[in-house]
């Protein structure tokens, strides 16, 4: 079993498509067995990240909230949550 941790710029690639996504979707796909590590902040800043692309129009209504409910489960089923500290 191999350990990642992912920052939210790196983490939204699963849920929007973008440069890296199917490099990222493999990594983190339940199957492939890893340990999948992100700073407890890292929930907030995907919702705002989502939520801020619905609104600008570069996500439909629809694939904002269907990202937001598969990114919501995952983070409480699928990431082990640290806390960041500044020492």
């Amino acid at each position: 079993m191999t350990s990642y941790f992912f920052d939210s710029s790196a983490l939204i690639k699963r849920y929007v498509r973008e440069a890296g996504s199917p490099w990222v979707i493999s990594l983190l796909d339940p199957l492939a067995g890893h340990q999948i590590y992100v700073a407890s902040i890292t929930g907030v800043e995907v919702v705002s990240a989502l939520v801020r692309q619905g609104r600008g129009g570069l996500l439909s209504q629809a694939s904002m909230t269907s990202a937001l409910a598969q990114f919501q489960h995952d983070f409480l089923h699928q990431y082990q949550t640290v806390e960041l500290s500044q020492p």
